[in-house]
């Protein structure tokens, strides 16, 4: 890779003499987060820092700890269970064990679906895994090794559709602990910024990208302020219609100054490729913005760049608790500062009032910009856009597109069950609104197998009809 010596720099600064330990993340999607996220909205866990994704399984059961550890007598019943659930979840972590094991089959998980139409907004946050009209069955199987130096995953999915089958590898990955800093390779899903049904960076739209990546899932306790950090690399793929094997980076700082208070940076870009420069200077000129906008860009411009900030406020007021965020990220550079910006404002209750089992959330995704269109994800040169094999790398409304989504849900000791609604108005390159009405029930079946049932109806150009029933088993 052209730039691993700047990544070596990157990994001998982060470099501390103490002992290895291997671990393994949580993976998106896993309840665990919501859990968590539950926990942190009410105050019992105060120094969760959640907007980068995924986090390991120490942190995981730190975080599990810190909740054990502020508990009251007087806490709900279902606190107590989300409580007992998570310890359940992380009992090895917590009784201090890092022995080696291997699991040939740690995670199985089955899935049905059916769709009246291909409906692209459908397929969101899917790891760029395509529904096709018709039936579709996905079979994952995830294998572990955890060592005293080194974690192992592997999630291979088989993969069925009317017309043909498949295997394929999904996700897998080398991890290794120096103290706080995790070393990665492999490939796996990513999420940056507070926000749950996307975000305008990094998320798990596209399939996931071979990489490597330094960061600390552990909060450095920096004079009194949380800090985590992340940095990755990697290659866009070999048969795009634009430029070939671009390499694709990100940075991501992020800051807990006070408890209720996170704060995000984040930078991401697309440089080099096929017949372009790859040298130590063109990364730099690329990190700093040297040259965007360029006279000449087919020699002189560093490449596609995007950055920009989130912000999360966790308020657990007595009565009625209240998180509230914003992301917003600048798409093109003027006077070295972002411009064109696009934006993702959100709220979430985890309960209302006195009603512990019913939480709320709303968010608005906005990537209209009002003096241009054709801006957002797109760039001159890399004229594929900001995509992985087809998928946007950030949020999968794309550009010139607002979205508004509302999502509730009832929790039940061992079920829940959601309702939906998503409205999304596309204004460019051509104009149209889909709109999607949801429902979802899952129920725990026992200690680790849970089943999920989720019907969708959705309005594009024609109606569309989503079903899904997915099964999971952790053993």
């Amino acid at each position: 890779m052209g730039n691993l010596p700047c990544f070596l720099v990157i990994v001998l600064v982060f470099l501390n003499p103490v002992s290895a330990i291997a671990d393994t993340y949580i993976p998106l999607g896993s309840p665990v987060y919501s859990h968590i996220k539950r926990l942190e909205g009410d105050g019992l866990i105060k120094t969760a820092q959640l907007s980068t994704l995924p986090i390991s399984r120490l942190e995981g059961a730190r975080l599990v700890a810190e909740a054990m550890e502020n508990i009251e007598e007087t806490a709900s019943p279902y606190v107590k269970v989300l409580i007992a659930k998570l310890k359940e979840e992380f009992q090895g972590e917590l009784d201090g064990e890092h022995g080696t094991y291997l699991k040939p089959i740690d995670q199985l998980s089955s899935e049905y679906a059916y769709s009246d139409d291909p409906s692209f907004f459908r397929l969101k946050n899917r790891d760029g895994v395509a529904i096709r009209k018709g039936n579709n069955g996905f079979v994952d199987l995830t294998a572990k090794l955890d060592s005293r130096f080194l974690g192992l995953s592997a999630t291979p999915e088989f993969r069925v559709y009317n017309d043909e089958s498949t295997i394929k590898l999904k996700k897998g990955y080398a991890l290794m602990n120096l103290g706080r800093e995790e070393f990665f390779f492999g490939k796996d899903s990513n999420w940056w910024g507070s926000g749950e049904n996307g975000t305008l960076l990094l998320s798990n739209n596209a399939e996931p990208i071979t990489m490597v990546k330094v960061s600390n899932s552990i909060p450095y306790d920096i004079f009194g302020v949380g800090c985590r950090g992340t940095f990755f690399i990697s290659r866009l793929e070999e048969d795009r219609n634009d430029i070939q094997n671009p390499i694709f980076y990100g940075l991501r700082l992020e800051l807990k100054p006070f408890r209720f208070l996170e704060i995000g940076l984040t930078k991401t870009a697309i440089f080099g490729g096929d017949g372009r420069k790859e040298r130590l200077g063109a990364f730099w000129d690329s990190l700093i913005g040297r040259g965007e906008n360029a006279e000449n860009p087919d020699t002189n411009e560093p490449g596609d760049q995007r950055a920009g900030y989130d912000v999360k406020i966790t308020i657990p007021f007595g009565y009625q608790p209240i998180t509230l965020y914003l992301e917003s990220a600048g798409e093109d550079e003027a006077g070295g500062l972002p411009s064109k910006w696009a934006y993702i404002y959100g709220f979430y209750l985890p309960r209302i009032g006195n009603l512990d089992r019913l939480e709320l959330r709303g968010e608005y995704t906005n990537t209209v910009v009002s003096s241009v269109s054709g801006v957002w994800y797109a760039h001159h040169i890399y004229t594929q856009g900001y995509t992985n094999k087809g998928r946007v790398i950030g949020h999968y409304i794309g550009g010139d597109a607002k979205d508004l989504f509302l999502w509730g849900r009832y929790n039940f000791d061992t079920a829940a069950f959601s309702i939906s609604y998503e409205r999304l108005r596309k204004y460019f390159p051509s104009q149209f609104d889909w709109e999607d009405y949801g429902i979802k029930f899952s129920k725990e079946l026992f200690k680790g197998g849970s089943i999920e049932l989720s019907g969708n109806y959705s309005r594009e150009e024609t109606k569309n009809f989503f079903i899904q029933l997915g099964i999971n088993f952790k053993l």
